[in-house]
């Protein structure tokens, strides 16, 4: 029968290795990540991009004023040990807002280092008003 001092041991060492990569997923996860695109290149567009979390607390926001000469900014990050609940788009003082994508679509969850991210459409409705795309992708990207 083994010692109760061989149990102790074993018990300690799984709790240490239990706890170690907890910790490492959390730390090391690769960001998530916005890429905002203008669709309609002849117009010019003012552009917030706020991502909440579940109790309303800012994980990312960025500005852009996007032109012909500016129709895109790609894979700005956020922590990957944030999680991310709401998106709000502000174009030219139109507000959009989106559930941050989850399991509901096809690509997500994502595997392996790879991170959830969006990429934002700014186009142009019928009224030549703004109108928002959200597409959800997977990718791995560094922080910058």
């Amino acid at each position: 029968m083994p010692s109760t001092t061989r149990r102790a041991f074993a018990a300690g060492l799984s709790t240490v290795v239990a706890a170690g990569c907890v910790g490492r997923d959390d730390a090391d996860a690769a960001p998530h990540w916005v890429s905002v695109y203008l669709a309609d290149r002849e117009a010019t567009r003012d552009v917030t991009v706020t991502v909440l979390d579940a109790s309303g607390a800012t994980l990312f926001e960025e500005s852009y004023r996007l032109s012909d000469d500016n129709e895109a900014k790609e894979d700005a990050t956020f922590p990957g040990s944030a999680e991310p609940e709401t998106v709000v788009v502000t174009v030219d003082d139109a507000r959009f807002e989106r559930d941050w994508p989850g399991f509901e679509r096809a690509s997500l969850p994502c595997d392996g280092p790879n991170r959830s991210g969006v990429e934002l459409w700014i186009e142009s409705a019928p009224d030549q008003g703004p109108d928002l795309r959200l597409e959800a992708d997977c990718q791995h990207v560094t922080e910058a």
